[in-house]
């Protein structure tokens, strides 16, 4: 169960990673319901450059990496404790962003009308709460 575990969650953070591969080669398909925007307009609260792009999607492949290595899918490299941290790191961080900011992300967000916004409520929060609680049941498990 572990191993399943571990391969979907893994699965889903190595696409959302291509995802950024996808946007750090010049593609923006999606891009624009990617990044909050401030209250009634579509300017956006911040501007990834290729820098921050590039840094996102290597943490999301890491991550991938990490529940893989905890589940012994794949060999583990470094600190032999850095698995598990990491798997139990990404719970609570999922977590959290599952809750927010209070202010243009996740579930108890204030800015509520924007494309991000809506896109946010019914889809990136509730697998952002689905990838903590399957990892953390693959924690669990361990």
């Amino acid at each position: 169960m572990q191993s399943l575990l571990a391969s979907i969650v893994g699965a889903a953070l190595f696409l959302i990673g291509c995802i950024h591969l996808y946007w750090l080669f010049g593609g923006r398909g999606g891009f624009s319901i990617a990044v909050p925007t401030k209250n009634n307009t579509e300017s956006p609260l911040f501007i990834p450059g290729r820098f921050e792009t590039a840094a996102v999607m290597f943490i999301f492949w890491a991550a991938a990496a990490l529940l893989l290595m905890q589940a012994e899918i794949i060999p583990a490299v470094g600190p032999s404790w850095l698995p598990a941290f990491g798997g139990w790191a990404l719970a609570v961080v999922f977590l959290l962003r599952a809750v927010g900011e209070f202010r243009a992300i996740g579930f108890f967000k204030k800015i509520r009308n924007t494309p991000f916004a809506r896109v946010d409520s019914l889809f990136y929060s509730p697998l952002c709460l689905l990838l903590s609680c399957l990892t953390t049941w693959m924690m669990v498990i361990t």
